[in-house]
């Protein structure tokens, strides 16, 4: 599947789910250049801030060219400088990937300003699990790498719910109440590792070697 082919078949199965196409949030956060192969899919757990672009919308946005995390202004900030998208980009490049190449989204696409306010988390996570296995069609990566790791309402909750893993490593994440999770999965025919650390807006996993170590020894 080619990125062109990958975002006409994501504009086809909004076109098949209305509601959701109409409901703020974004498709993906990186642009359609991403859409090929890459070693991993990176993903967060839901888009926040007060953005009124739908996700039939956004897919618009991936044929622009731009990174959500790299160009864009959040929270009145130059672009890329607010906290999150500077905890991203230090993650990515600390991993050694070059963060505009990263294939970026979230595990429920839909908007909302917190998980606590948004309407149907679990809901909206199953309607927006196509589009991830389209986007996984695609890029065929080796691993998909995620930010966070609670056990419920989380990217780790519902990887562990759609990928259903017999097994499951979890380590203590060197900060307090925080772990970090990985597991190896089934995508069709192809075996696939999944790793999630903590919510990068209150973790940084860059400034702690040994994590870093333990990603990078379960993405290989």
């Amino acid at each position: 599947m080619t990125a062109a082919t990958c975002i006409a078949a994501l504009r086809e199965r909004l076109s098949a789910d209305a509601s959701l196409a109409d409901t703020p949030g974004k498709v993906l956060y990186s642009s359609a250049a991403t859409l090929n192969p890459f070693p991993i899919y990176f993903l967060g757990t839901n888009p926040g801030g007060a953005l009124p672009s739908t996700l039939g919308q956004s897919i618009d946005d991936i044929e622009g060219g731009l990174n959500e995390y790299l160009d864009y202004s959040w929270e009145g900030r130059p672009p890329g400088q607010a906290k999150l998208q500077k905890q991203v980009n230090r993650f990515l490049s600390g991993l050694g990937f070059e963060p505009r190449d990263v294939p970026a989204s979230n595990i429920v696409m839909t908007r909302s300003t917190g998980i606590t306010t948004h309407q149907d988390m679990d809901g909206d996570a199953r309607r927006c699990w196509p589009l991830h296995q389209i986007i996984l069609e695609s890029v065929r990566p080796r691993s998909v790498l995620a930010f966070g790791s609670g056990l419920e309402k989380s990217a780790f909750a519902y990887l562990r719910a759609f990928f259903k893993p017999d097994e499951i490593e979890s380590i203590p994440a060197e900060q307090p109440g925080f772990n970090c999770h990985a597991f190896k999965a089934s995508f069709g025919a192809k075996s696939i590792n999944v790793v999630v650390v903590p919510h990068l807006t209150r973790y940084s996993p860059y400034k702690k070697p040994a994590i870093m170590e333990w990603v990078k020894a379960r993405l290989a």
